[in-house]
């Protein structure tokens, strides 16, 4: 893998003039496009339709109500009617006097602002929680068509803890910032402290009791799952276990519990990319994102450095949507947009789709999965010889494949390969042009590299990939561009992480390409 390594750096460090890979694909997309265009209709405004005069026989438009809803008026305005319809459900009002400006109100459990209320007929539940005042509560009867006059009193509250939430209950110490810790968000009335610490399933204490100052109405304490030593604890159930303190330290009030679950299976990432198997960056998962949970990634990449190509000269966007299906399989989708602003005379500007399916066949320090991915591309063209940026890999390619991503992870470093097979019509004329197009084409791609965990909420990842000549055709060698890349990862005390990247490509000593860029993440 060094070897590899090294010798992608050395091609990378090569500079000197055009005609290479690189070159060769920019001028083969704008002549493709150039074909595209002239091909269209004459006439033609791009959507279909031409010289339309946007009338239409059936120009009139009509918005009902719901039931329950009454009075309306109709008026026409150039042929279109237009019906309005007003909502004249009787309602009543209820009014609190005495309420500081901007303090929440809940109503039925629901938070709302201001003062004044306009109900439904019936009983409703008045709660208001002002900081430093105890909480004040009223029942009262709404009648329609009358004003309920309520009076808030708040009377200066005493430290007490109001109740405890809980989130990311279930978690994996081994994941990274938000995702390996377990969120306690402590409400109280006033400012103050309290105390939290951690008893194992049989009641015994792993930590020893901590004190955190509470300074406003709500204090978030975390949890990442070490015991005292910075061990990780064993997998299992754990409760988290909340007091208020007097001034003088001293435990008073009812305690909370929450009972937590620590799991060694789950592996949290945000890759832009897919199911973490395919795509731009060259980090395959073979891990399925854990049970109800879907993550969103977006990413912008900017062309750094090529033979006679200024900087951002192509600009990649990167949408990428990974949604759980069950324990056992994910989907996703990636879209990809390319823009070429320096382009001189005609637009080159594509968009691709890939869609993907993803099961684990095993889970444990060494896992793999199985995934299968169907890709189309809007703009495409036989006369296109490549398809730029190439470390998009076989996502670029029309057409099906399936790979087999695997990972081994045994502390801080995760190693990972992918061999992927893709059949395809498509032939990128990479080095020569040996075949017709468009014919049939078996490609592979082989995927390599590691992850290593700096900090707990800092992750790097590197890898390299390498296409093969058509394995149909009787030349299964791997072959150029090899394909390097870099991310850089931050995760947060949210479920949001921002990645850099750092890609580039080689097709030879005169022929190479250099990107750089920046995403966001977020998992639900």
């Amino acid at each position: 893998m060094s070897l590899s390594f090294c010798g992608a750096l050395g091609l990378l460090s090569c500079t000197t003039s055009s005609g290479g890979t690189y070159s060769r694909s920019v001028n083969a997309d704008e002549a493709a496009a150039r074909k595209s265009k002239a091909s269209k209709p004459a006439g033609s405004n791009g959507s279909g339709n031409s010289n339309s005069t946007g009338n239409s026989a059936n120009s009139g438009a009509a918005v009902s109500g719901s039931i329950g809803w009454s009075g309306s008026s109709t008026y026409n305005q150039d042929d279109a009617e237009i019906i309005i319809v007003i909502d004249q459900t009787p309602r009543g009002t209820v009014k609190l006097q005495g309420l500081p400006f901007g303090t929440p109100v809940l109503v039925d459990g629901q938070l709302s602002g201001g003062n004044v209320f306009d109900l439904l007929p019936g009983q409703h539940h008045f709660e208001v929680r002002a900081f430093g005042s105890e909480i004040w509560e009223a029942d009262v009867e709404v009648e329609v068509h009358k004003t309920s006059l309520l009076t808030v009193t708040l009377i200066p509250a005493s430290f007490h803890i109001i109740d405890v939430d809980c989130f990311n209950r279930s978690f994996n110490p081994g994941d990274p910032g938000y995702f390996g810790q377990v969120r306690l968000r402590v409400n109280v009335t006033t400012p103050g402290a309290f105390q939290w610490q951690v008893l194992d399933s049989k009641s015994r204490l792993v930590t020893t009791p901590a004190q955190v100052k509470a300074e406003k109405a709500s204090t978030d304490v975390f949890w990442n799952g070490h015991d005292e030593g910075g061990r990780i604890l064993p997998p299992g159930q754990y409760t988290l276990l909340v007091q208020a303190q007097d001034q003088q330290g001293a435990v008073v009030g009812p305690e909370y519990r929450q009972d937590v679950f620590l799991n060694d299976d789950s592996e949290r990432r945000t890759w832009v990319g897919g199911s973490g198997f395919s795509g731009p960056f060259f980090v395959p998962d073979a891990k399925v994102a854990p049970e109800h949970t879907w993550t969103l990634s977006t990413a912008l990449v900017s062309h750094l450095a090529a033979p006679d190509e200024p900087i951002a000269s192509t600009l990649v966007w990167f949408n990428s949507l990974r949604a759980s299906l069950n324990e056992y399989s994910e989907i996703s989708l990636l879209v990809t947009n390319v823009f070429r602003p320096l382009a001189s005379d005609i637009s080159t500007n594509w968009t691709g789709f890939t869609g993907s399916w993803k099961m684990g066949l095993s889970e444990g320090a060494l896992s793999y999965a199985v995934g299968l991915r169907g890709t189309f591309r809007s703009f495409n063209d036989d006369s296109t010889d490549y398809y730029p940026p190439a470390w998009d890999g076989l996502a670029n390619f029309d057409g099906l494949s399936i790979t087999f991503p695997m990972e081994y992870s045994d502390g801080p470093v995760r190693l990972f390969i992918a061999p992927e097979v893709q059949i395809s019509s498509f032939y990128p004329f990479w080095t020569d042009n040996l075949w017709p197009s468009p014919d049939l084409f078996v490609w592979s791609t082989l995927r390599f590299g590691l992850e290593a965990r700096l900090t707990n909420p800092l992750r790097v990842a590197l890898s390299a990939a390498m296409k093969s000549e058509p394995l149909n055709k009787g030349s299964p060698a791997l072959q150029l561009p090899l394909s390097i890349g870099a991310e850089l990862s931050l995760y947060t005390n949210s479920p949001v992480n921002f990645t850099a990247y750092a890609l580039g490509e080689a097709g030879g000593p005169y022929s190479y390409a250099v990107y750089g860029g920046i995403g966001i993440g977020v998992q639900f």
